[in-house]
């Protein structure tokens, strides 16, 4: 039953002609991030052999999200939302070129790296509130679980590929070869959505710089005003700050401690991407029974614990076991973090509130900083196994704080 239902929600949300579009130029998108995380970690690592120049870059390209995240939202409502998936689309582009025409001249090195990264990570910063926004434009709210999930679902193919196919065009054409396919593919995305075009609504009427700082103020009221919304701003900030930038260390993982080369890194984060598949499954048969905020929490526990196992491993299967582990939590995690929040949102503060979580995102930057400025000192493996448990203990706390988190359907209505 639950499997002819899944089929029957799926069949309705493709009938949309634009969600179509914007679920393969997304799925697209996320293929070429994934690989994007492989490459440019192995990248810098081979022109500095330091993990701490591999985590300052990382910081380059998350920075963004600390510095537009609060004015992307009314960024993107006074633009609109088509138009500036667009826009960022098209940068993303440009810096795979750019990227490329450097290696190919010999003139590659982390500086600019660094800069072309950043160009990368402001996109992002914008590009990704506007996909999740534009989901519930298409299908209504009605049917925006089913469309993130079937998302999610697809990228987990991204997940599973990117950094394999990463890993072997590293492997036999070098960085440059891995790039150039980034490119390709993110023209392909760009020609897909580009028809979503049409539908743009003209430009909001009055100046953008006007309106931003009394709109960005509204926007902080409203999710202190919710104890699911700020508690999923948090563990996102928690999550951000000590988790995820434990990919910045794969690359020293790999050689340094597994002493394995770029095929088994790419195979690192597979196992991850295998991880994110299972647990989407676990959360679609799971979701009409238990509550999301429950899943969201259980998860994200699920991930700490597992990072923390994977750091203290030498042996290269074992540590794969424990990253597709981890990837089980971390699936569900950006799935649900952002069904909690468009659930619980108001149409009109939409774009606000998601741009504030890319805010709390961006904690990941800092994350950048701390996690390569302690693996100098303490090495890779303590300070991810000490961050992991310290995250462990942040969200045991936030849920304790703020138990909304686990019961959102109460404030927003049934989810499923």
């Amino acid at each position: 039953m639950r499997v002819a239902n899944w089929r029957r929600d799926t069949l309705a949300i493709l009938e949309s002609a634009e969600y179509r579009r914007l679920l393969g130029g997304t799925v697209i998108w996320w293929h070429c991030f994934y690989m994007e995380l492989v490459v440019l970690g192995w990248l810098v690592f081979d022109l500095s052999s330091s993990a701490r120049t591999v985590s300052l870059v990382s910081f380059c390209r998350t920075l963004p999200l600390l510095l537009v995240s609060l004015f992307s939202g009314p960024l993107i409502d006074y633009v609109g939302r088509r138009r500036v998936l667009i826009a960022t689309q098209s940068v993303n582009l440009c810096s795979y070129l750019a990227l490329a025409l450097l290696l190919w001249s010999g003139r590659a090195a982390p500086w600019n790296i660094a800069i072309v990264a950043f160009c990368l990570g402001t996109a992002w910063a914008i590009d990704w509130p506007t996909r999740r926004s534009l989901v519930p434009d298409l299908l209504g709210k009605e049917r925006m679980v089913d469309g993130l999930l079937l998302e999610s679902f697809l990228t987990g193919f991204a997940r599973i590929i990117a950094p394999a196919m990463a890993g072997a065009l590293i492997a036999r054409f070098g960085a440059l070869g891995c790039y150039l396919t980034m490119a390709a593919l993110s023209s392909c995305a760009l020609s897909i959505i580009f028809p979503l075009l049409r539908g743009a609504a003209p430009p909001g009427a009055r100046p953008f710089t006007l309106a931003v700082l009394p709109v960005v103020r509204e926007g902080m009221r409203y999710v202190r005003s919710s104890q699911p919304i700020l508690a999923v701003m948090l563990i996102t900030l928690v999550m951000n700050l000590w988790i995820f930038p434990y990919v910045s260390l794969l690359p020293a993982f790999a050689r340094d401690v597994l002493h394995q080369g770029p095929v088994a890194l790419g195979f690192l984060s597979t196992g991850s991407g295998i991880g994110a598949f299972l647990g989407l499954i676990a959360i679609q048969l799971l979701r009409r029974r238990v509550s999301v905020g429950l899943l969201f929490v259980l998860g994200t526990g699920w991930l700490c614990l597992s990072l923390a196992a994977f750091a203290l491993s030498r042996a290269y299967p074992l540590s794969w076991a424990l990253l597709l582990c981890a990837g089980m939590g971390m699936g569900g995690f950006g799935t649900l973090q952002s069904t909690i929040v468009l659930v619980a949102t108001s149409d009109a503060m939409r774009s606000r509130v998601m741009g504030i979580l890319v805010l709390a995102i961006g904690g990941d930057p800092l994350g950048q900083l701390q996690i390569g400025t302690l693996a100098e000192r303490f090495g890779v493996q303590a300070t991810l196994a000490g961050q992991g448990a310290a995250a462990a203990l942040a969200l045991v706390l936030i849920t304790t704080l703020l138990p909304g988190v686990l019961r959102p359907q109460e404030q927003a209505g049934e989810v499923a």
